[in-house]
């Protein structure tokens, strides 16, 4: 069973050390992040979740992303992804 981490509405550069300390507390476990109440996700924070998800795959773990906020979507979208990237393991 993954871990689940409820991320903050706000992931903007204020938020990094909370999600940076958060992921490391789980390294090593499968990982799911319940992104229902994001209403910003910034570069900082999406580059810390995509690091982290190469980290995991090293390690045969996942990070995957359930319950996008619609506002998650849009700004996944402006990134050039979409939360079904974080499905399964890295490549």
């Amino acid at each position: 069973m993954a871990t689940r981490i409820v991320l903050d509405a706000k992931l903007d550069t204020a938020a990094v050390e909370g999600l940076r300390q958060s992921l490391l507390e789980n390294t090593g476990k499968d990982v799911t992040l319940d992104g229902s109440s994001v209403e910003q996700m910034g570069g900082l924070c999406l580059e810390l979740i995509l690091s982290a998800r190469h980290l995991w795959a090293d390690e045969d773990k996942s990070i995957s992303i359930e319950s996008p906020s619609p506002k998650l979507v849009d700004d996944l979208g402006r990134f050039g992804l979409t939360a079904s990237d974080f499905e399964g393991r890295a490549a």
